[in-house]
């Protein structure tokens, strides 16, 4: 049987109200219990402590049975005390005194208990108690007696009936509420149910909305509902139109498209096709719907058709897949062709998209023909650079080599011009010694002479003394000199030949050049400054630097001073931070334009072609600088006042091979 909400909802709330009933009633019960058992104790003990105070001078003294008439008469009544029997029992157990309705049994609880206090015992309406007496002799008895419960239970009774009653009442009046507030719902309800049946209809009416409760939040939901559904509706209908407007626009375009579309069901039989795929298959349309592919003449072999449906069977779709067809007027072709899946009037359906690459695969195999015969060309006219590579590298070489033996010739004749001007500078010091020791030989013969005639006096003596000693003296001056002009040749002779890395004082080098250039400065009457610290030391390659120097001052004697009869040099030197040292070259000549300053590094470079110009000199000096001993190198000149090479090297050059 089908229950409405309501009937529901008044079985599910007298469910609940009365286990909450139920609850109540059990829980007042436990309590009242509760109370009448406390109550009792407590009687119970007052009880004990009063019959104590009584019987204990009888039976201390032994006069119990004086008392057994009284306490019958008292206990004859109910109605005069709560106290139904008392029994009075030795430490043996035996009956001293007993008056009363005693039982004919003892709760099992009071039989074993031992004395110790009061002990209480509840059966049905009597409660037993049992507590120790003192007897005669200071004997401990046992005193038992029974209290009656009946009013303390009918005065539980009497409670639980009011609350029970009271606990219904209050049922039925919950039921009462319920129901009441349940038709009401019920009548709204019904009222929404009504509405909705009006919306399903087509009727978008509003309902009343009142109570300030939940169902007046539902009446509102509704009211905005059919208010939504109404512009919902008429938006489809706008949608409907749109997408019948759609259809007609997607029917054109498919009719219309430049690329043959054709549209099949899932065994292959054409539903439709535009009008691109009649005019490039020259198939007309009456011919094509309801029949598959194979049936018509389009495929250039029926396993072309089977390959495309297997792919499509096996991806579900079909991407670019390059097919064979037959074209208009038996011509083999080539298409590719795409697939995808859709939905036609509930169906499943599929698209084909057909493109002719036939051109185009015919063009691209003109172009591969075309380029094999260029790659061909290319290979070639490869072999003819590879042949003319090779032809430049040997050139190459040559140059190379052309160019380390003009370097090697540079040296040579940077040391020959030193050779030459080292052997013009030791003929002075050399034709003075010859020159003295001729006359010393020739005063030596006379002076033998004068000893050999016996004609020698002590002045003739002094006198020839004074003459050896000048000559010894002068011969003296003069080889020292050509040792020190011999010795720096030397020096210069062994680093330029043999440039080993070693420490060395950067004046020492710095003396050493200008010495052997001397003779050659003072002919051009040029004076040359040399200011070098003393300190100044280098870890590096002394042959190098000498041939740095030498190759600045044979360049500025060659072209700084041309159409000049005199001028200076001059070269100076000074530590800088991080271990660096600049080493400046100076001279107050002719200078040089721009367009020289640009190229003066530059291998073969030269204004003295065919006048004993290499081009090879400021090369030299750029590679050692910025190659050898790892520095940089710039040039300053300004026509008619001179020029300036400044170097910055540092204190330590890299190693080297």
């Amino acid at each position: 049987m089908k229950l409405s909400l309501r009937a529901k909802f008044l079985l599910l709330s007298a469910f609940v109200q009365a286990f909450v009933v139920a609850l109540l009633i059990a829980n007042s019960l436990r309590l009242m219990t509760d109370a009448v058992s406390r109550n009792a104790d407590r009687v119970v003990h007052e009880y004990a402590v009063n019959l104590n105070l009584t019987l204990t001078p009888y039976a201390s003294s032994g006069r119990l049975g004086e008392l057994r008439t009284y306490w019958s008469e008292m206990l004859s009544d109910p109605r005069d005390s709560f106290l139904r029997y008392i029994v009075i029992l030795d430490a043996a157990g035996e009956t001293i005194l007993e008056a009363g309705e005693r039982p004919d049994f003892m709760p099992e609880s009071l039989r074993q208990a031992q004395l110790g206090g009061v002990r209480t015992a509840m059966d049905g309406n009597l409660l037993h108690a049992q507590a120790p007496l003192l007897l005669k002799d200071n004997e401990v008895g046992t005193l038992h007696f029974g209290l009656s419960t009946m009013d303390l239970v009918s005065a539980r009774d009497d409670v639980l009936r009011q609350g029970g009653l009271i606990a219904v009442l209050g049922f039925a009046l919950a039921l009462l509420l319920f129901f009441t507030l349940t038709r009401g719902v019920g009548l709204r309800l019904r009222a929404l149910a009504g509405h909705a049946e009006r919306l399903a209809d087509g009727q978008f009416s509003q309902l009343p909305e009142s109570g300030g409760d939940e169902l007046e939040v539902v009446t509102h939901s509704l009211n905005l509902m059919s208010s939504a559904l109404r512009e919902r509706i008429a938006q489809l209908e706008e949608s409907q139109r749109r997408l019948r407007e759609s259809e007609e626009r997607f029917r054109t375009l498919f009719d219309m498209t430049p690329l043959p579309l054709s549209v099949s069901d899932q065994d292959g039989r054409v539903i439709g096709a535009n009008q691109a795929l009649v005019r490039t298959f020259g198939i007309p349309l009456h011919d094509l719907i309801g029949k598959r592919s194979d049936e018509v003449k389009f495929w250039a072999s029926p396993n072309e058709r089977l390959r495309i449906w297997n792919l499509f069977r096996l991806h579900g779709v079909v991407q670019g897949e390059i097919a064979q067809v037959v074209l208009p007027g038996e011509r083999p072709g080539q298409v590719a062709i795409w697939s995808s899946s859709l939905l036609l009037d509930g169906r499943h359906a599929i698209i084909w998209a057909l493109l002719d690459l036939t051109q185009e695969l015919n063009a691209k195999q003109q172009l591969r023909e075309l380029n094999d015969a260029l790659e061909s060309r290319v290979r070639e006219r490869s072999a003819a650079l590879q042949q003319a590579n090779r032809d430049l590298s040997n050139a190459l070489e040559t140059l190379q080599r052309t160019q380390h033996d003009l370097i090697a010739s540079e040296k040579m004749a940077s040391l020959g011009s030193l050779v030459a001007g080292i052997a013009h500078e030791l003929n002075t010091p050399i034709g003075n010694s010859l020159l003295a020791s001729t006359a010393l030989t020739d005063r030596v013969q006379e002076f033998k002479q004068t000893v050999a005639d016996g004609t020698i006096r002590r002045s003739s003596l002094n006198h020839h003394l004074d003459e050896v000693q000048l000559a010894c003296g002068l011969i003296s001056n003069s080889l020292q000199k050509a040792a020190e002009l011999i010795a720096s040749f030397k020096q210069i002779a062994v680093d330029q030949t043999n440039d080993q890395r070693r420490h060395f004082r950067l004046q020492s080098v710095a003396l050493d050049t200008s010495a052997t250039y001397m003779p050659r400065l003072r002919r051009s009457a040029i004076h040359m400054a040399v200011d070098v610290p003393i300190e100044l030391e280098l870890d590096s390659y002394p042959g190098s630097m000498y041939q740095v120097l030498n190759n600045l001052i044979n360049n500025a004697l060659l072209h700084a001073f041309e159409g000049r009869d005199c001028g200076h040099l001059w070269l100076s030197a000074q530590a800088l931070a991080d271990g660096q040292i600049e080493i400046v070259f100076r001279d107050d000549g002719v200078g040089m334009p721009e367009e020289v300053k640009r190229h003066i590094f530059d291998p073969f470079f030269t204004t003295k072609m065919g006048n004993g110009g290499t081009g090879l000199g400021m090369n030299i000096v750029y590679n050692i600088v910025t190659g050898v001993m790892g520095g940089r190198i710039t040039v300053e000149s300004v026509p008619g006042e001179g020029s300036t090479v400044r170097m910055i090297v540092p204190a330590s050059s890299p190693q080297r091979d």
